[in-house]
């Protein structure tokens, strides 16, 4: 580009007029329009960046301001790089999610019973409603969550010691053990399983190792065509359900539908045993307000969603709450939603969706309208262990 001032063509240009006189069409002017280029060209050039050059006399010469163009609407901002950057390619044992309609969506499931808008509601569902609004609402991501890492006929597999010391058995066999499979971090350290190639789902508590020399604290498996809940309890958790059971998955986030139940926990579940579907609890509290493991709650079904100023995936999961509801599956220091732990899928599969946290705030999510459903009778079995195609027991 030409470096010289602009206010220095200008005076040159008059002079050439002055000499030139008024000719009347300047047939000899020829006019030709370069082509920017270069570290200096503008990365989107308007027509007020061109410039003219004179054939005769070779006296650089601006164009006149063009005509007022319309105002184009700002893109969008980027998001940040770091949480946007496009889904990686998943290595072996990683998957898109593993929604309870793809694994527990069998026709008596109770993680895909849709609700109907007049299910009859408990006498007590205002008071239990003070309790869970006493807490803040939350989603487990990045720990206290479930990674689920998916297997097929070529994993290795590997026979899982199980080392508490009330277990019925010492091993889990046979289990398909990805590559890179590991337990979420905190304290209860769950892993889980998906087999697609047995239809198997294998959960983990207190998981540690990898591979050949994984151990678990208590291990069992379950078929992913079934209904998601361990007969006898013996389960992963407290609720007798599969730890993969009503998770929110990316994949889902991004689809924009959950169709299925939630699995949620909460600090006072009720002593004196589970509710059906869960088949065991780990309940001690004897608060009016404590509600019993297996309890459904949902939102309101005659609210607008839409009203509430959510983002695409707190409606997402709000929708799943209005429809299908959210059935309490454990004990926990909060009231909380869990979501596929991120480290068992490809890096950047949340991306654009939710920000990357340990725990997220939910409590954009209109909780105060949310209802219990009449409460079956609790039950208080003692816990047995029952063999099925899955554990081999």
């Amino acid at each position: 580009m030409d470096p010289t001032p602009a206010t220095g063509r200008r005076k040159d240009l008059a002079s050439v007029l002055l000499t030139v006189g008024c000719v009347g069409a300047l047939a000899a002017l020829l006019v030709t329009v370069p082509v920017l280029q270069g570290p200096d060209a503008p990365e989107d050039p308007d027509i007020r960046a061109l410039e003219l050059s004179v054939v005769v006399p070779e006296i650089p010469l601006e164009l006149p301001e063009p005509p007022p163009q319309p105002v184009v609407a700002p893109a969008a901002p980027e998001p940040d790089a770091a949480r946007t950057a496009p889904a990686q390619a998943a290595p072996r044992g990683q998957g898109g999610g593993v929604g309870s309609a793809e694994v527990f969506g069998g026709a008596d499931s109770p993680w895909v019973q849709r609700l109907a808008s007049d299910a009859a509601i408990d006498p007590n569902s205002a008071e239990y409603v003070r309790g869970l609004n006493a807490e803040t609402f939350k989603m487990a991501m990045e720990e206290w969550s479930i990674p689920v890492y998916y297997a097929d006929s070529s994993t290795p597999r590997y026979d899982v010691p199980l080392t508490v010391d009330w277990a019925p058995v010492g091993t889990l066999r046979d289990v398909p053990i990805p590559e890179g499979a590991r337990p979420d971090p905190m304290d209860d350290a769950h892993l889980t399983i998906v087999d697609r190639s047995s239809g198997c789902v294998y959960d983990f508590w207190g998981a540690t190792g990898s591979g050949g020399g994984m151990t678990a604290r208590w291990g069992n498996a379950i078929p992913s065509d079934g209904d998601g809940v361990y007969d006898g309890g013996m389960a992963s958790r407290a609720s007798g359900f599969s730890a993969a059971a009503g998770l929110v998955t990316a994949e889902e986030l991004r689809n924009g539908a959950i169709e299925h139940a939630l699995v949620f926990a909460y600090p006072d579940t009720r002593s004196g045993g589970p509710v059906a579907p869960a088949t065991k609890s780990d309940g001690r509290t004897d608060s009016s307000s404590a509600l019993p493991q297996g309890a459904r709650v949902r939102l309101d079904p005659s609210i607008d969603l839409t009203s509430f100023g959510l983002s695409g995936a707190e409606l997402t999961i709000a929708r799943a709450m209005q429809r299908y509801g959210m059935i309490l599956g454990d004990t926990s220091g909060a009231f909380t939603i869990y979501a596929q732990h991120p480290q068992s899928l490809a890096e950047g599969a949340f991306s654009g969706l939710l920000p990357l946290q340990t725990s997220l705030d939910m409590s954009a999510i209109p909780t105060q309208y949310l209802q219990v459903l009449d409460l079956p009778a609790q039950s208080d079995a003692d816990a047995e262990l029952v063999g099925n195609r899955c554990n081999g027991f």
